[in-house]
């Protein structure tokens, strides 16, 4: 993907946390060509931006929201509705919006901005901040085909990107955007493993981190099924497929899914709120 999408656009960020940040790593350079403000209602994180990538320093909501071509939405959802009400009358119709403020839908968004604004929500995770981000966007009504390729590239620059319909975003909430908290708990049980044995704990978790970040890239970079890429380490009477039975034993599968499943029904009752 080319940069083309964003080419000559100027992007505001209202809040300007840890996300936040990450994604500006990823668009430094817009930074750098004095196309990126931000605005945040604590300035001290605002100082850094603007120290460590030039990010220029909007003084309000409205200031931003009518300078800007793309206004990303990156703070908590109980904030939304007070920043869209600070930005509705100055955000022209032509504007871009994208929220990744999670379980609030398109249609929220619509309902407090106004039925022709262009929005899209986005579902990023926090490996975004490593720049190894898994973001899923999906579209509102009234979002082009161009406008999903900005939002796209924008994400794309601080990991993956790809488009979903809004209706899996719950499911999405459950593997990627609560994934990492899996993975983390699998690596601390592998590191705690070592550790039993005698295993240093810093050289434990390096290990079990880097176990599970070479396995993840072999999955990507083959495009293989995780089934097949786990029967060519399972040797006939080995070690694997003695710690394989433990693990199904045990649920292992059935436990993970059913944590995406709860993770997925909490998400969807927190958009019904």
């Amino acid at each position: 993907m080319t940069a083309s999408e964003l080419k000559g656009k100027f992007i505001g960020f209202i809040g300007a946390g840890n996300m936040a940040g990450a994604m500006i790593t990823g668009l430094s350079d817009i930074a750098r060509e004095d196309r990126l403000s931000a605005y945040d209602i604590d300035s001290t994180k605002l100082i850094g931006l603007s120290d460590k990538y030039g990010v220029e320093i909007t003084p309000s909501l409205e200031a931003l929201a009518a300078k800007t071509d793309i206004i990303i939405i990156a703070v908590k959802p109980d904030a939304v509705p007070a920043v869209c009400d600070g930005i509705r009358d100055a955000a022209h119709d032509d504007r871009l919006i994208i929220s990744i403020a999670a379980g609030i839908s398109t249609a929220s968004l619509e309902k407090m901005l106004g039925q022709n604004k262009k929005i899209v929500r986005a579902m990023p995770n926090t490996p975004l901040l490593a720049g190894e981000g898994m973001t899923v966007i999906t579209a509102g009504k009234n979002a082009t085909g161009d406008d999903m390729k900005a939002a796209e590239e924008i994400f794309s620059r601080s990991g993956r990107a790809i488009t979903l319909p809004e209706k899996m975003m719950d499911a999405v909430t459950g593997i990627s955007g609560s994934g990492p908290a899996y993975v983390f708990t699998f690596i601390q049980a592998m590191a705690d493993g070592g550790v039993k044995h005698g295993i240093p704990r810093d050289k434990a978790v390096l290990l079990a981190a880097q176990t599970v970040l070479g396995s993840a890239k072999l999955v990507l970079q083959t495009g293989e099924e995780p089934f097949t890429l786990r029967g060519r380490v399972t040797s006939p009477g080995g070690t694997t497929i003695e710690a394989v039975h433990v693990l199904e034993r045990g649920g292992f599968s059935g436990i993970v899914m059913d944590a995406i499943e709860a993770a997925a029904q909490k998400s969807r009752k927190l958009g019904e709120k």
